[in-house]
């Protein structure tokens, strides 16, 4: 179907659909503000409470559904159209599969939550399993195929439509449909859209096609997955169940508030690094210059923007969702403080797949599954009808992930591809002079605005946003000045002898 590509080949990818991948992103963050934004003022608490716990089970199901196929696609060193067809045909069961389990668990859901509204809510969200599948394959080929462009405008044109139109339905004041909307609407248009920028098309073939290592791995894949589902959802689970759909509101949001940088530079690095490491995962001293070039980027920009959200959370939810959401302010604060250990931790996937170790990575996910759930379950019980509940499980989760989770974690990744621990220190070391500065400068501004000259959150926040940019850059503007000359070929070190 295929053949490998050079080294300089995957270099020239890289640069050309790198920069563009990073640039959708951005745009993407800057939109999902936007219609969160609208949405938070129009719809309130309660809807986010419904659709918050409607969420984990949609995402459980999904990840069963993918069962790691698009990675098992991307990671192999050679695929046939024939391997492909049966990855795709195989998904497609999943995805009416995963249909009915949405549908068996309605009641459920009700049961569990003591919320009627969940029944029709649930109900009508079981289409958007096989809406996923449809064009799963197609935009894993994309990405194999380093097309890294079109799949971030794929992705990107989907969700500001889908945005639009859930905008359109809360301002007709269809409330929690209006999220439903949303999840419809971006969902189909990726896959339609994949389909027609992916010429690819599926042969009617299922068996004899050497793809039994494909779904072993894939297998493997889904089972990390389902395993992580525990530490991403469960807290969210136990927040709704006891201390209901307000809380999990404010929770659940100020949670995704906090993913937003992690998904404005991890997501998209994923994107680049897992094909990038794959295809170099023969040549160990350019894969091992990949990796560090790729952390010492991801490091140069998660550090500040968890120590500079923690700053500014307060205002930042005041401005977003008014004062019914300052609540969530606090518990925004936390969870920004674990931005830089969430980034690391979403890309060490990668390396467990580029090097072919699924099964290493499904080891290290139930330990993971194991702590948290533990750790998530007596942690409620305690905090529960105590005053500021919701903060306190949020302290708990992210003391848990940060001390107890991530590092023993990173240790397993790091020693299943051969890296080393200064592979991960020295671009921390290289991050933390300016991220400290910004920092400094961001707090003495959030003490004076919120005291010594009280200002409205409308002002304080982009001064604060506009001095502590200003501040990372000016002390890392040699950095700056390389990323911008050198576009994504930028990450690899000057050693690496493409710099």
């Amino acid at each position: 179907m295929e053949s490998e590509l050079s080294s300089d080949a995957i270099h020239q990818a890289v640069r050309r659909g790198g920069s563009a991948v990073f640039l959708a992103q951005l745009a993407s963050q800057l939109l999902s503000l936007i219609f969160l934004g609208i949405l938070l003022r129009r719809l309130g608490l309660i809807p986010y409470g419904w659709m918050g716990m409607v969420a984990p089970l949609l995402i459980l199901v999904r990840v069963l559904i993918h069962s790691g196929l698009d990675v098992a696609a991307i990671q192999k060193g050679r695929l046939d159209d024939r391997q492909v067809s049966a990855l795709f045909w195989v998904n497609q069961v999943l995805g009416l599969f995963g249909a009915l389990l949405v549908l068996a668990a309605a009641p459920l859901m009700v049961r569990l939550y003591d919320e009627p509204e969940l029944l029709g809510l649930t109900v009508a969200l079981a289409g958007t399993m096989p809406a996923t599948t449809l064009g799963a394959q197609h935009q894993a080929l994309l990405q194999r195929r380093l097309r890294l462009g079109a799949l971030a405008a794929v992705r990107l044109v989907a969700q500001m439509l889908s945005g639009v139109a859930a905008v359109a339905a809360a301002w007709a004041d269809w409330g929690v449909w209006a999220l439903v909307v949303q999840q419809y609407a971006e969902i189909s248009l990726t896959s339609l859209l994949a389909w027609w920028i992916e010429p690819w098309r599926p042969r009617w073939v299922l068996r004899h096609t050497g793809s039994r290592g494909l779904l072993t791995f894939g297998g493997h894949y889904a089972i990390s997955n389902v395993l992580f589902f525990v530490l991403a959802n469960l807290d969210k689970v136990l927040v709704g169940s006891y201390l209901g759909p307000a809380a999990l509101a404010v929770y659940s949001q100020a949670f995704n508030l906090a993913q937003k940088p992690v998904g404005l530079v991890a997501a998209p690095l994923i994107t680049v690094m897992l094909p990038t490491l794959s295809r170099s995962r023969f040549h160990q001293e350019e894969y091992r210059r990949w990796f560090a070039a790729f952390l010492r980027f991801l490091a140069w920009l998660m550090v500040p923007s968890g120590i500079g959200l923690a700053v500014v959370a307060p205002e930042t939810m005041q401005v977003l969702g008014g004062e019914q959401w300052a609540s969530a302010g606090p518990i925004l604060r936390v969870f920004a403080l674990m931005i830089p250990f969430q980034a690391c931790f979403n890309v060490l996937g990668s390396v467990f797949s580029s090097v072919g170790r699924a099964d290493r990575m499904a080891w290290g996910s139930a330990a993971v599954a194991a702590v948290s759930a533990s750790l998530f379950t007596s942690t409620i019980l305690v905090v529960r009808g105590q005053p500021h509940a919701e903060w306190l499980f949020a302290a708990t989760y992210v003391g848990a992930f940060c001390g107890l989770i991530f590092p023993p974690y990173l240790a397993w990744a790091l020693r299943t591809a051969g890296l080393q621990w200064s592979d991960v220190l020295m671009p921390l070391k290289d991050a933390l002079p300016p991220s400290l500065a910004m920092a400094a400068t961001v707090l003495m501004l959030h003490l004076a605005g919120n005291r010594a000259w009280p200002i409205s959150p409308w002002t304080l926040l982009p001064v604060e946003v506009f001095a502590g940019v200003a501040v990372h850059l000016g002390i890392g503007h040699r950095q700056l000045r390389f990323y911008l000359s050198e576009g994504l070929r930028g990450f690899l070190p000057h050693t690496a002898g493409k710099a």
